[in-house]
């Protein structure tokens, strides 16, 4: 009987030991809870200010700290453009000297945004195998000149002059292209506008190369712009209601391997340089259709030329196997854009000019290659700075230009304004 009562007393003791660590531990958690909501509610409140402060104190006016600011300018609809009346030039291997105009267009002329009588007008939008910061030369340049010098192309544009307006911006994507023609192409009343895009222009996502401050934006309540930039490139990325202990990892994830949304330190955000490329193809595609919809709709005359570089056409994708196959992808996504594949334009000028057709070059690597002088290198290798970059060469960019317009001049339609 003794025996069984102190065996029910020690149940009734660890029951109650059980009960109240249960308690404790409930506690704690609604306590954490608590902590929890209040550092979520504290920080929606006052991290938008402390990011503005930050901003407009211009705590960062670089994504690569390189200082690109004085090359580009921030800009709330494409991300960035080029500084306006500027002269850059670019070291080895490109050894290259460009200028804006007032516009911030790469270019070394000056012209009206309204487009004068007697002119057919080609906007080009693209990234920087349009923009040829990287050249001496700018194949829309050379296109405007081919164009102009065409008795069959001023026929067909009623004997008018045909300006290329250059709107092409090193590092942009086809969602970025969307907005440029939106904000910015469609105020100079182009007749035609030719999207020029590589494979890679697909995967990217809108992105900046600096904060904007109070002293780089030259359009817009400046106010309003840098809080508008704020909501899109950190705030709408965070999702308040995460079943996640933010609290936690904001104080002590680098000692537990947890990362948090929600850092203590707004300067944190800031110093996150946010991927250039969507992670899902799928996505990616999604988000290029959509920019092509985009352009479509602001435009009746739209051709989308893929420029091919080197890579496509040695047909190697060894060291970016993501590429492979993504411009079929997206034609299939986008039947209603007229996508135009420029390699079979290009591809005329390598016949018997590959490295299959020249047995002298047997053995070597693409490094000796590259070295020797250009009357003996492979044809293809004048095209691009192989080795060191897969951007055309000042000669590569002049049979672009000449295949450009070759291709405009053989298709009717694209002279005539209003025709898809």
């Amino acid at each position: 009987m003794a025996r069984n009562y102190f065996r029910d007393s020690a149940i009734l003791r660890v029951a109650q030991y059980l009960r109240e660590f249960l308690l404790i531990l409930f506690s704690l958690l609604i306590g954490y809870l608590v902590l929890e909501a209040a550092y979520r509610i504290y920080q929606h409140h006052f991290l938008p200010q402390k990011l503005y402060a930050l901003v407009v104190a211009g705590s960062a006016t670089s994504a690569d700290g390189k200082g690109v600011a004085n090359t580009y300018v921030f800009d709330q609809y494409t991300g960035y453009r080029y500084v306006a009346n500027k002269e850059g030039q670019r070291g080895p291997p490109w050894n290259s000297r460009w200028r804006t105009n007032s516009y911030g267009h790469v270019s070394s002329v000056e012209y009206p945004q309204q487009k004068p009588a007697g002119e057919f007008r080609i906007a080009v939008v693209g990234d920087s195998f349009t923009a040829n910061i990287t050249n001496n030369v700018r194949w829309t340049e050379l296109l405007e000149k081919h164009l102009n010098a065409s008795p069959e192309w001023r026929a067909r544009v009623g004997k008018n002059f045909t300006r290329v307006i250059n709107f092409g911006v090193d590092g942009m994507g086809m969602v970025q292209f969307a907005a440029m023609v939106r904000h910015y192409a469609i105020g100079f009343e182009p007749d035609l506008i030719v999207v020029n895009f590589i494979s890679d222009d697909i995967l990217r996502r809108l992105r900046y190369t600096n904060l904007p401050t109070s002293s780089n934006i030259i359009e817009g309540n400046r106010e309003q712009v840098i809080r508008d930039f704020i909501q899109q490139k950190y705030l709408d990325k965070i999702d308040w209601f995460r079943l996640y202990p933010e609290l936690l990892a904001a104080a002590a994830g680098r000692y537990l391997g947890m990362t948090t949304k929600i850092p203590l330190d707004a300067r944190i955000l800031l110093a996150e340089e946010a991927t250039s490329h969507y992670a899902d193809r799928r996505e990616a595609l999604a988000a290029s259709v959509k920019a092509i919809d985009d352009i479509l709709h602001d435009s009746p005359n739209v051709v989308f030329l893929n420029v091919p570089f080197y890579h496509e056409l040695v047909n190697e994708y060894q060291s970016m196997p993501w590429l492979k196959g993504v411009v079929d992808d997206l034609r299939k996504a986008a039947p209603q854009a007229n996508i135009v594949s420029m390699a079979s334009y290009m591809d005329r000028h390598l016949e018997d000019k590959r490295l299959s057709d020249r047995p002298d070059l047997a053995g070597m690597t693409l490094h000796q290659i590259a070295a020797l002088p250009d009357d003996k290198k492979l044809e293809i290798y004048r095209w691009f700075f192989i080795p060191d970059d897969v951007h055309y060469t000042d000669y590569g960019t002049a049979i672009y230009a000449r295949e450009v317009a070759a291709y405009m001049i053989e298709h009717s339609e694209l002279g005539q304004p209003g025709r898809r």
